[in-house]
């Protein structure tokens, strides 16, 4: 049966849940059907349950994205998602309203499904994007970014959590209070992509280290840097 007619049955039930065209149904079951490589018929009831196929423009706008990405690299055969990471993101994605945050989605999504990604795509980064705010991943790029312009990032994963970072430098490139920042940086620790330097020297630091060191120096985890590359950077 061609994967339009198979697409097609889901729609009476998509339409249940609100106004849904049956192009837009055929559009992301289609790309469903991609992701699992499995027919759509055999999908439907899953997806449905899982996602009740809510929030429909933003579950299109990651079809759109994640399309856009792996077209972007020349990936014309991908590989398949297992539904334990897949519905997570399909679902979280439908319900995600900040732009930089789905884009979070649609990263991890379309790194998932390249058959050239070689990093392990850990389930734990579904939850670790879900605990981040749109200010933690700034910084959590601005951190790559800096560590990537200074030829940090070709080496050993040691050298990558060897190297410190202050607060002062990365308040020049992210613009946050006080408060947000040691919000911010204290869940970044929490969820173990930044570990902080809690000793009372700055030999060999630099003149911009606090005496108290609290929130004052950080490095990037070897976890931190595996998840930006997964899912922001």
């Amino acid at each position: 049966m061609p994967e339009t007619e198979e697409i097609a049955k889901a729609v009476q039930e998509a339409a249940k849940l609100g106004n849904v065209s049956i192009d837009t149904v055929q559009k992301i079951g289609g790309f469903i059907a991609k992701v699992f490589k499995e027919p759509f018929a055999e999908l439907s009831g899953i997806v449905t349950d899982r996602l009740k196929f809510i929030r429909w423009q933003r579950l299109l706008k990651m079809v759109d994205d994640v399309n856009r990405k792996l077209t972007e690299k020349g990936i014309t055969n991908t590989r398949a998602v297992p539904p334990k990471l897949a519905l997570p993101i399909f679902e979280e994605s439908s319900l995600e309203e900040d732009d930089n945050l789905h884009s979070l989605w649609s990263n991890l999504l379309a790194n998932a499904m390249d058959p050239n990604f070689d990093n392990e795509i850990r389930y734990g980064y579904v939850e670790m994007i879900k605990n981040i705010t749109p200010t933690e991943a700034q910084i959590l790029k601005c951190i790559y970014d800096q560590l990537n312009l200074h030829g940090l990032l070709d080496d050993t994963l040691s050298i990558v959590k060897d190297n410190w970072i202050s607060k002062y430098d990365l308040l020049k490139f992210v613009n946050i209070d006080d408060n947000a920042y040691e919000v911010s940086m204290s869940n970044l620790m929490r969820i173990q992509c930044i570990s902080l330097l809690k000793q009372s020297t700055n030999a060999g630091l630099g003149p911009f280290i606090s005496k108290t060191m609290e929130l004052e120096t950080f490095a990037l985890t070897p976890l931190g840097l595996k998840f930006i590359e997964a899912c922001i950077n």
